[in-house]
């Protein structure tokens, strides 16, 4: 294969890769929210499905209406306490 060859072939997997992220990030994301604007989640995922780079984008712009709620983490670390003088061998003192 020539260079040439090799070089679109690149281009065209970086496009669809692109496309893919692009497509998985929305829908996602269009499951993930309790509400979009027009309140018919099926026809943004029409959107997104059926209109290559230009639906994901759409719906990133204007779909979402809502903030993602956080995850609260449950498992907050203890402030950790200064090690002691002394305590690790009481024999070396």
């Amino acid at each position: 294969m020539s260079l040439e060859r090799w070089s679109l072939v690149i281009a065209v997997l970086l496009l669809a890769a692109a496309q893919y992220g692009l497509t998985i990030y929305a829908l996602r994301d269009l499951q993930r929210r309790p509400s979009v604007r027009g309140n018919n989640k099926v026809a943004w995922g029409l959107v997104i499905i059926t209109l290559p780079f230009v639906g994901p984008l759409l719906y990133t712009y204007m779909g979402p209406t809502s903030f993602l709620p956080r995850e609260r983490r449950a498992n907050r670390a203890a402030p950790r306490s200064a090690p002691r003088r002394g305590s690790e061998d009481p024999g070396l003192g």
